[in-house]
């Protein structure tokens, strides 16, 4: 499989900066595609090949992949980003699956009411799920990743062995996307010191420090943890 590799996905952060940060961090060139008649293209199973469903949509020629913990797992792979002993992979796998649940759930209290219509149609009637989400939900989620973090060398390092992986770079991305979007609660979590740490060293990685300063870093929306 020759390596032209290209991101279908819509021209803001969101799902797609996860899988845009994995050809950062290694140096990669991609074709990062946002056009809205693609992207249609996916949503309505016009694109040739294996169905796929919603983007981010992963391209390499005639390979077609979604879902973005799928995604994020096999360029990790793809891309020497991963566990070196069948314990640690499996591990991160569980970790990559709770990472985007987390999203998920994250971005579900802002859609209280339905969960496609765009926040800012029911801005009013979602503010309780968004308070539950903040005072009780994001903890829980914070202090799991703090004493996974911790498991690895006392959180000083890496989540799994002496180099980073597609796990390391989507915790990094979910600290993000909650500290830009909850910079309060991000604040005043103190129980989690590890945790910010690693997010401020990952953060510091020269190509990823970078790209982050850059033009082709996209702005949270400021509505969802997207």
């Amino acid at each position: 499989m020759a390596d032209d590799w290209e991101l279908l996905y819509h021209p803001l952060g969101g799902r797609g900066e996860y899988v845009r940060l994995l050809f950062v961090e290694k140096g990669i060139e991609f074709k990062d595609t946002t056009d809205p008649q693609v992207i249609a293209k996916v949503r309505e199973g016009k694109l040739d090949g294996f169905p796929v469903m919603f983007p981010p949509v992963l391209c390499n020629g005639d390979f077609h992949l979604a879902q973005t913990p799928t995604i994020c797992k096999y360029l990790g792979k793809k891309f020497g980003m991963y566990p070196d002993n069948e314990t640690d992979e499996w591990r991160a796998d569980q970790l990559n699956a709770t990472i985007h649940d987390f999203i998920g759930e994250g971005r579900l209290s802002f859609h209280g009411i339905h969960p496609t219509m765009t926040y800012y149609k029911q801005i009013e009637e979602t503010k309780p799920y968004i308070e539950r989400f903040v005072n009780e939900r994001l903890p829980v989620w914070l202090k799991h990743f703090e004493a996974v973090l911790k498991e690895n060398n006392g959180g000083k390092g890496f989540l799994f062995g002496e180099t980073v992986t597609y796990v390391d770079l989507g915790l990094m991305q979910a600290l993000r996307a909650t500290e830009s979007q909850f910079p309060d609660a991000w604040n005043n979590a103190d129980y989690i010191p590890a945790l910010k740490s690693f997010k401020d060293r990952m953060c510091s990685r020269p190509r990823l420090a970078a790209y982050f300063k850059s033009d082709k870093c996209r702005p949270f929306a400021g509505d969802s943890m997207m």
